[in-house]
């Protein structure tokens, strides 16, 4: 994402406008790609949230013991975030990485910008 942002900002003067569209509309796709995989994310944390609001409000406790056995277990599963986790949890994909993976991007960029001026 960085690369794609340093590309498209600081090599644009040295290229032609067809090039620098296809930059444009490739760094644009990256960044829609990779937003769209937060939202999906996000959406299966509110998907659990909804579960265990279901669940709390249906008088589970009125069941019998193995359903209420069941929807215990269910309701410990939905009570944790079920963000998507990448390397075994290191990497959480949620709207708050993809800004902090913007954040990052645009300080490389400045830095290589800054660097490259000096």
């Amino acid at each position: 994402f960085a690369l794609c942002l340093y590309q498209l900002v600081l090599s644009s003067t040295s290229m032609s406008n067809a090039r620098r569209y296809k930059m444009f509309a490739q760094f644009m796709a990256i960044g829609s790609q990779y937003f769209y995989l937060c939202i999906c994310s996000e959406t299966l944390d509110d998907c659990n949230t909804k579960i265990e609001r279901a669940i709390g409000n249906s008088g589970w406790y009125t069941c019998s013991a193995q359903i209420r056995r069941d929807l215990c277990m269910i309701l410990r599963r939905v009570q944790r975030p079920n963000h998507l986790r990448f390397y075994q949890g290191m990497i959480v994909i949620s709207l708050i990485y993809f800004l902090r993976v913007i954040k990052i991007s645009y300080s490389m960029v400045n830095f290589m910008r800054m660097k490259g001026a000096a």
